[in-house]
């Protein structure tokens, strides 16, 4: 297994690599930024990045757990380099598969935010909140509906307060939790057909 200082370098250098990526995209060089990510994927999982993207999400949240322990800190780095390669890939005219990045980056978000109370903060409150809005009219996977109705409901055991500064209120995360809620009833209604 890897040695905390090990995974630390990992990390360290993949948040370079994401940086990176960002600033070549908004320079317009999206190959490069493709590539940045690439490496920072690979750096993270230990495989070659066409064959992460390749993978189902649950078998890549496998390969980032040890000893039953998922590493949050490799899967929110993985979450936020999907999500910059779906800002390229849309920057490529890419859409389709820009949205498949997004998606993967709503799932990784949701199962860090999910991991622990400390991680329903603001700031991963506000990334799952853009990653919804840029997944809009996509067909969410199941599992994602499914961690996506339990940050809500998470979210609804917050106070007000909490609420309004992470840019929400009750209201709008009830009318949320309702709408997905109805999708993955029909959903399974599908699936049960």
């Amino acid at each position: 297994m890897f040695t905390e200082d090990y995974l630390m370098r990992i990390i360290s250098q993949a948040i370079a690599a994401l940086m990176n990526a960002i600033g070549l995209r908004k320079a317009g060089k999206y190959a490069e930024a493709s590539q940045s990510v690439e490496q920072a994927i690979e750096q993270l999982t230990a495989l070659p990045a066409n064959v992460v993207d390749q993978m189902e999400d649950a078998a890549l949240l496998s390969v980032l757990t040890a000893n039953g322990q998922l590493d949050i800190g490799r899967l929110a780095i993985l979450a936020d380099l999907y999500q910059e390669q779906g800002e390229i890939l849309f920057g490529l005219d890419q859409p389709a598969q820009g949205l498949i990045a997004f998606e993967r980056a709503l799932r990784f978000i949701l199962e860090v935010t999910l991991a622990e109370d400390a991680n329903l903060s603001t700031e991963n409150i506000g990334k799952v909140e853009v990653l919804v809005k840029r997944s809009k009219g996509a067909a969410l996977p199941v599992e994602t509906q499914l961690a996506l109705s339990d940050y809500y409901q998470r979210l609804l055991e917050k106070d007000d307060q909490n609420l309004t500064a992470a840019g929400t209120s009750r209201k709008q995360v009830s009318q949320m939790l309702a709408r997905l809620q109805d999708q993955i009833n029909s959903s399974t209604n599908t699936i049960g057909d």
